[in-house]
């Protein structure tokens, strides 16, 4: 986990271009749209975004007819999925404990 946090955020000298590191890795390599859960309930995300003050990302969440946006922290993921992982990072990154998370079976991103 670490080393994904050191991969993603190489280049990054503040939390703002950290945010920046994770929101380009997501886009990169978890289709959307895709399921995820908040207070134990099933959402399907369908849009990932900075948030305006820069410091953390944003879900645009949909449940039937219901759409909002959600701190994608507060989100929990597949752990083994893209997602679940790079999630599990993102909030490691933000000091906050990860959710569960493992290594995707046959998932290989090319950065590492």
């Amino acid at each position: 986990m670490d080393r994904l946090v050191a991969v993603i955020t190489v280049d990054c000298y503040n939390l703002a271009e950290q945010v920046t590191a994770f929101y380009e890795t997501f886009a990169e390599e978890v289709p959307l749209p895709t399921t995820a859960t908040v207070i134990g309930t099933t959402i399907e995300v369908v849009g990932i975004d900075i948030a305006e003050q820069g410091e953390e990302l944003t879900a645009r969440c949909r449940r039937g007819d219901v759409v909002q946006d959600l701190h994608l922290s507060d989100l929990v993921f597949a752990p083994d999925a893209p997602a679940g992982w790079i999630h599990a990072a993102y909030r490691r990154c933000l000091g906050l404990v990860p959710n569960p998370a493992a290594v995707p079976g046959g998932w290989k991103p090319s950065w590492l």
